[in-house]
Order: C-alpha cells, then structure tokens, then sequence
C-alpha cells in the first residue's frame, strides 16, 4: 500500500514538474510574439492579403466609363475597412450599387452640360429641373462584381498593442449600353411632360448632341 502510494506521489510530481515546464515555455514563446510584433502606434503592417501584390486595378477611380475589348462599360470600385471580414464583403457589394448610383448622376450632368457648351442655350432652371429628374431616374441594370481584393492588417494601438482589421476593394461593370437605355428613357419621359414646344424642340437637340457622344 505504501509503495503504490508512494508512486502515486511520484507521478503526481512528475506531471506537475511538466506542467510547469510547459507554462514557461509557453510564456518565453508568448513573449518573443510580442516582441517581435512591436510596432509604431498607428503603424499597419499587412499580414495576410488574397494576392502577393495588390493588383493596378485597386488603384483605379472609383468611377470611369472605359473601353475593354471594344465593350464600352461603366466601371465602379469600394474600398472598404472592417473588423470582420464578412461584413466588410457585404458592405463592399453594397457601396458598389450606392457608387455607381453617384456616378451616373454626375455623369448625366456632365454629359447635358457638355452638350450644352456647343450651343447658344442659356442652362435655364427649367433644364437644370430636368437634368435633376433623369438624374434621380436612371436605374442600376446588370452590374456584376468581377474582382474581389481583401487584405488583412496589424494595427498598432501602442508599442505592444494592436488589433486586426480587414480591407476590401470591390470592382464591378455594367454594360454602358444599359445605362444610355436607361438615361434615354428618362429623358422621353421628360419631354412628354414638357408643355412649353420651344422648350421641348431645344432640349430633343441637345438630347441628339448627348448621343452621338456615346458613341465615342
């Protein structure tokens, strides 16, 4: 009886002088991370990212209308920073149709004004009226999400403290003939409200200045 005790004793030391052993090691390892993680406050270091290198397309505008294979399309990229990286996903595809939305109401402005400049049209409030009407009235149709970027990064709070977050960049294309269709609809439906003829037959030129420059 004694004996066996004996050797309950003994092993009972023996897994404490291990448990011991791995505590230590594991709090030298705990300390060489957190050395070797000090850093800046404010300092971010890219710890894991979806490709070796962020590719060019992440550095483009976040609105364009461009050429691809002889495709006119409407380009439009979010950049998003979050926590968690689903999240970031779901917000990123979200600012893609808000973006998109922005842009095609900058770029009806700018087309009206820029066929306006080769006229002797004055930009009356009535237009400016119209321009705001087909602006708010061209629909999003058939933007599709080509490219997903994501990277995760090391921010520093202090020397030794830091936090992770994720970074995601989005980049999506729709076709540019769906937004001159959706632009022109909105237009027709503007002249068919317009009463004042005059009105109506200078705004149909300016309408036909805007169209031949989709064509470019």
């Amino acid at each position: 009886m004694k004996r066996l005790t004996v050797m309950k004793i003994g092993l009972l030391m023996v897994l404490l002088g291990a448990l011991v052993f791995s505590l230590s090691c594991a709090k030298r390892s705990l300390i060489m991370e957190e050395s070797e993680r000090r850093g800046k406050p404010g300092e971010e270091i890219i710890v894991q990212r979806s490709d070796p290198r962020a590719p060019k397309w992440v550095f483009d505008e976040e609105f364009q209308v461009k050429k691809q294979k002889k495709e006119k399309l409407v380009i439009v990229l979010s950049d998003i920073q979050h926590k968690e990286r689903r999240a970031a996903e779901r917000i990123a595809e979200g600012e893609l149709r808000k973006r998109v939305a922005e842009g095609i109401k900058t770029l009806v402005t700018s087309q009206f004004q820029e066929a306006l400049a080769g006229t002797d049209t004055t930009y009356s409030e009535a237009f400016q009226s119209y321009v705001a009407t087909v602006a708010d009235n061209v629909p999003v149709v058939g933007l599709i999400v080509t490219d997903t970027y994501w990277e995760k990064i090391q921010k520093f709070k202090t020397r030794k403290n830091f936090e992770y977050f994720y970074r995601i960049v989005k980049r999506a294309q729709m076709p540019y003939e769906n937004y001159v269709k959706s632009r022109d609809k909105a237009w027709s439906d503007v002249l068919q409200n317009i009463q004042n003829e005059e009105e109506r037959a200078e705004l149909q030129k300016l309408i036909a200045d805007m169209k031949r420059g989709d064509e470019a």
